[in-house]
């Protein structure tokens, strides 16, 4: 059977390994097979990296700096856990592909363990609580690994096209992000209620009926058939690779660094909304704000990379986010138009990097096929999986713990202490972290004219032309 978006590929190739060029711009039903239904992940996702800091300490009453330390280890083991999925993934060997079989059997567990962390049972002892949401969070970050790598990968190797690369990722950041307009109203609706604990099943039970949306990549999109059983040797191999990578190293570090500052927003939005701002009605509305700011800006990222390259429109939607969001660090009491300003414009710069970004990383990823002929779409995934969850584990933890050391009070007017804390971490930290990704990143070189140049040796490979490199 064809495989959906590759049929003219397959039917005119003369040998597996040949790709027509003039086949490249994905069918318009192949990228939306891919990209939309990533709804369903990043609503699970996103309902548990912003809100269950807040539900635990608030709700659960579990105390800032230990539910930090869990949510902290949580995310750490989903980076680490990365790499695994990533490059055994790539040295798969199924029917189905390299990427599927992973993706299908990850979505039970995604479902059941989203339910465990925001339902655990009241009878449970403090201690038995915090184990119960221990298990919860290290079962869940494992199935969003399980899911997001592979279904990462399978987007890297759709299509070969410089430019193309950014219209399917950036159809797939739109709808990630889409997740959160999901996620906004369901906290507003658990902040509210007089039984938190009660509300928050409605939403579990929204979260699981989206969730049913990750099927469809794994059931209607085919996988390139030439790519199988050119994974890396190892694990430890594969990543090696990654890491000699010069133009890798660069990327991941500046993603690292513009994910720590991002992180930020996630985690502080409902405490800075209730406790700066002093308007807790507003949790759900101005972050939604940033959200839909960031969606309607990607079709204009896309057109502007497409002019003035990637690299460059990425360089300047990290300045321009790094001064909008440092700005709300000096947002004072009630003044939510202010507020709004900057999340429209800190929204609309964020949606650039994760346009740009992945679309990058693709690049990157044919370089690296250029320099050792093989394929590891799924060991570059996990690098760049695990340094946005590394960065974001980083920030957790920070930021649990100095709110415990400011002596915060949960549902309380802030000490001084407490308030100029968050302030530093909502404003002055994103502010320090895009600028320093902003001048790392300017010496990045893989360019349309270099990167067209490997594809030309890659493609000269494969009909035979030898492997001078």
């Amino acid at each position: 059977m064809a495989q959906p978006g590759f049929e003219r590929a397959t039917a005119d190739a003369p040998a597996p390994h040949a790709l027509a060029p003039a086949v490249e711009r994905l069918p318009l039903g192949t990228v939306l097979a891919y990209g939309p239904p990533v709804l369903g992940l990043s609503t699970l996702l996103f309902f548990v990296q912003f809100y269950f800091l807040k539900f635990a300490t608030d709700v659960l009453l579990i105390a800032p700096a230990l539910v930090g330390t869990v949510f902290a280890l949580g995310r750490l083991w989903d980076a680490v856990s990365d790499p695994i999925a990533g490059t055994w993934s790539d040295r798969t060997r199924t029917r189905l592909g390299r990427r599927r079989p992973w993706m299908l059997a990850a979505v039970p567990l995604l479902g059941a363990t989203f339910a465990m962390v925001y339902l655990p049972p009241r009878w449970l002892s403090p201690g038995l609580l915090v184990a119960w949401i221990a298990v919860g969070l290290f079962g869940f970050y494992t199935a969003f690994t399980a899911y997001g790598v592979p279904h990462q990968a399978l987007g890297a190797e759709l299509t070969t096209d410089h430019h193309d690369r950014s219209r399917v990722f950036g159809l797939r950041h739109a709808f990630f992000t889409l997740g959160m307009l999901l996620v906004f109203p369901g906290m507003q609706f658990v902040n509210n209620a007089e039984d938190p604990r009660g509300a928050v099943g409605l939403f579990v039970a929204i979260g699981l009926l989206v969730s049913l949306l990750l099927f469809v990549p794994p059931l209607r999109i085919g996988e390139r058939a030439e790519h199988q059983g050119r994974g890396g040797t190892s694990s430890w191999h594969a990543m090696s690779d990654v890491l000699r990578n010069p133009h890798a190293r660069l990327l991941l570090f500046v993603q690292f660094i513009e994910m720590a500052g991002t992180g930020v927003l996630g985690v502080l939005a409902p405490f800075a909304m209730q406790y700066i701002l002093k308007r807790p009605d507003l949790i759900g509305a101005l972050p939604a704000v940033f959200v839909v700011c960031s969606v309607a800006s990607i079709p204009i990222w896309v057109r502007l990379s497409r002019r003035f390259g990637k690299r460059n429109v990425w360089l300047v939607a990290m300045l321009g986010f790094g001064v909008a969001f440092g700005g709300t660090g000096l947002v004072r009491e009630n003044q939510w138009a202010l507020m709004m300003t900057l999340l429209v414009t800190a929204g609309f710069c964020s949606g650039c990097g994760g346009t740009v970004g992945p679309s990058i990383l693709a690049d990157v990823i044919d370089y690296d096929e250029y320099t050792t002929g093989e394929r590891k779409e799924g060991a570059y995934s996990a690098a760049w999986g695990f340094a946005i969850k590394a960065a974001n584990a980083m920030i957790v933890f920070v930021v649990g713990v100095a709110l415990q050391l400011s002596g915060f009070e949960p549902n309380v007017e802030q000490a001084r202490s407490a308030e100029i804390t968050l302030r530093v971490l909502q404003g002055g930290l994103p502010f320090t972290m895009f600028m320093i990704g902003a001048f790392l990143f300017r010496r990045f070189s893989l360019d349309e004219r270099e990167h067209a140049r490997i594809r030309s040796e890659l493609e000269r490979r494969r009909s035979g032309g030898g492997a001078a490199r």
